[in-house]
């Protein structure tokens, strides 16, 4: 572990304790931190371990306190981060919101730049970051400011809800320790406490959970208690809006175990949280659910928005997914988890871009939800939902993959029969699911064996086979190095995007040609940009203006920029032509973090939609280095660069 692994109030103490000349006691630092006398020690000890080979420690003596001793006074100003931020804008933003869960009165803005080492510029640019990751997303707490304070409304389950997200987003997985709540607030031996009690009662009455609702389960507890312990009691029951009668029996022997253990009372309106989040939390018996038993184990609501959003998908982008009993069993049970009044998903921890990048497919085909989410849960799926969903629709996608003919193919080695063999064995490990090996052949034979029936020739040789241009061909080692599987898997994941689309689209290339374009323009507004290239589709009467409001919603939500260069956007209203429009800036646009040179938007006729994918696979499918289109300013440049590309090239 190393040191920059201090936390806030870590590198506080160190900050106030070095300023001291004589022992200072454990009451003191306590009270200046507004902890207990225990949890100075707690801190101190995890301190002394972290700093133990840097040459600082805090040396204690029974009643006389704590003091500093550093051989590295550079090394000791940069951890207590004198005259600058503890923190990074993440950590910032986090304690801000936790000071805000707790406090009891209105926060000052100027104590707390102070407290934070930071200027009131940055505390600016941090309330705006702060506001949009815990203020406006649910629970949708009320936030105050006034003159120099800010504050959070008095709803005490907001603030609770608030202060779960904080624990929950970083919970390690990996170990029980976790940096943001072992030893802050939650005591780490209460949460130990907590954990096997729970445990104990839900296994009893065969109840399982995923594992984000486990630990929702275990730190909401935890925060009740010390909420409760500190005078801030939920009073108000009301009638339960989902319940499990075996949910609510196993709650009340939780809370009754942990009252005796925790010397603490829990009334009826605090329990009643958590008999909501057991009763929705808790996973259906899957060994019992199929095509036959969904009517039983899914309400009509559920049965209808599933049925209709596979009608869309199977109307909308020609895939039908109605055969899969596995993916529909799945996929109802994530709109049945929609429904319920409570709902977790984890907070996937992969970056924005490779998410996007590696279920491209599965988004679109997911963002087809959204006038059905409106209609059946009053809200659009948000980013993360919307991930959850793709998942699901990834994996029903890899089963069509897998269980479509496969590809017949012959191996062609200029090596003896046992080197082929070994190469046939090596493929078939890898690629068995997708490819049907029907021959092994000598090189000499190429000139008259008939290929009429073979989709795909491996070859150890670097020569053209056959002129049959259904038939691919693709040159590998004799070993089957990771650059052959690269090549073969690209060629598999190319027919895979091909098999999605239909066989009379528009050429990309002609599209090109034909678009509105708009060369090297100097605006620097993203949003103006898309209102410019729509309205061009618009003005010739080939959408409505109801266009421009679905591209909006749609980029609202999962934002079309998730690339650097060169982002392509559109919305599937229905056009009497596919066309495109097209510009490039003459100094690049920021958006969600990277630099735009290109917006190409796409309006397309129903029945080429699936262009779509087309288009997603030229500009994302790793044909090329995006940093190669970063400098293309001018139609002709753009033409010849994707002229190289393009599948109708």
């Amino acid at each position: 572990m190393e040191h920059t692994s201090l936390t806030l109030r870590q590198r506080k103490l160190l900050n106030y304790i070095q300023q001291k000349t004589e022992y200072v006691t454990g009451e003191e630092l306590a009270k200046h931190l507004n902890v207990s006398a225990r949890t100075i020690r707690n801190d101190i000890n995890e301190m002394n371990q972290l700093l133990e080979d840097h040459g600082i420690q805090v040396h204690s003596k029974r009643s006389r306190g704590y003091l500093l001793f550093s051989e590295d006074n550079n090394l000791l100003k940069e951890l207590s981060q004198t005259g600058r931020s503890f923190l990074s804008r993440e950590d910032r933003i986090r304690h801000i919101a936790f000071r805000l869960c707790l406090a009891e009165h209105p926060i000052n803005l100027y104590d707390l730049e102070d407290e934070m080492y930071i200027s009131h510029t940055t505390l600016e640019h941090d309330l705006e970051m702060l506001r949009s990751k815990y203020i406006l997303p649910f629970p949708h707490i009320d936030f105050h400011r006034a003159k120099n304070t800010i504050f959070f409304g008095k709803d005490e389950q907001k603030r609770r809800a608030i202060l779960n997200k904080l624990f929950t987003e970083n919970w390690n997985y990996n170990a029980r320790g976790n940096t943001y709540y072992q030893y802050q607030y939650l005591e780490e031996e209460i949460v130990n406490l907590i954990m096997p009690i729970t445990q104990k009662y839900l296994q009893k009455y065969n109840i399982v959970f995923e594992d984000i609702n486990m630990v929702i389960l275990n730190l909401s507890i935890a925060i009740m208690y010390y909420r409760v312990i500190n005078g801030h009691i939920l009073t108000d029951i009301t009638a339960l809006a989902y319940e499990d009668a075996t949910a609510v029996h196993a709650a009340k022997e939780i809370f009754d175990a942990l009252e005796k253990k925790l010397n603490c009372r829990f009334p009826e309106a605090e329990r009643q949280e958590v008999y909501l989040h057991i009763s929705c939390a808790r996973l259906l018996d899957a060994s019992k659910l199929s095509f036959a038993t969904a009517g039983t184990y899914f309400n009509k609501n559920t049965l209808e928005i599933c049925n209709r959003y596979l009608q869309i998908i199977k109307e909308t982008y020609h895939i039908d997914l109605t055969e899969n009993e596995d993916f529909f069993i799945t996929i109802l049970q994530f709109f049945r988890y929609m429904f319920l009044p409570v709902h977790h998903f984890n907070n996937v921890d992969i970056p924005y871009d490779i998410a996007r990048s590696n279920l491209i497919i599965s988004f679109e085909i997911a963002f087809l939800v959204q006038p059905l989410a409106a209609e059946y849960y009053k809200n659009y799926l948000d980013y993360t939902e919307l991930l959850f969903l793709a998942f699901c629709i990834s994996g029903a996608l890899s089963y069509n993959n897998r269980t479509a003919p496969k590809l017949k193919t012959v191996v062609m080695s200029h090596l003896n029969l046992s080197s082929t063999w070994y190469l046939k064995q090596k493929i078939l490990s890898k690629f068995q699911d997708y490819l049907s090996i029907t021959a092994l052949l000598p090189v000499y034979i190429k000139d008259s064996y008939d290929f009429s029936k073979v989709d795909l020739i491996v070859t150890t040789i670097n020569k053209n086979i056959t002129e049959n241009k259904d038939c691919q061909t693709i040159r590998i080692s004799p070993f089957l190095t990771a650059q052959d599987e690269e090549k073969l898997d690209a060629y598999i994941s190319k027919l895979q995007i091909i098999r999605l689309c239909s066989n009379r689209l528009p050429s990309i290339h002609k599209l090109l040609q034909d678009a509105f374009w708009h060369e090297q323009l100097e605006s620097d507004n993203y949003l103006e940009v898309a209102e410019l290239l729509a309205g061009d589709f618009i003005r010739h009467g080939y959408v409505t203006s109801d266009y421009i409001t679905k591209l909006f919603q749609r980029e609202a939500i999962l934002t079309f920029a998730f690339k650097p260069s060169i982002v392509l956007m559109y919305a599937l209203t229905p056009s009497t032509r596919t066309c495109l429009s097209i510009a490039t800036m003459k100094h690049r646009i920021r958006r969600n973090g990277y630099k735009i040179r290109t917006i190409i938007s796409l309006a397309v006729r129903p029945e080429d939609t699936t262009l779509i994918f087309s288009f997603l696979n030229l500009l994302y499918g790793n044909l090329f280095d995006i940093e190669e289109t970063k400098f293309l300013k001018t139609k002709q440049a753009l033409l010849d660069f994707f002229l190289t590309y393009s599948s109708d090239s």
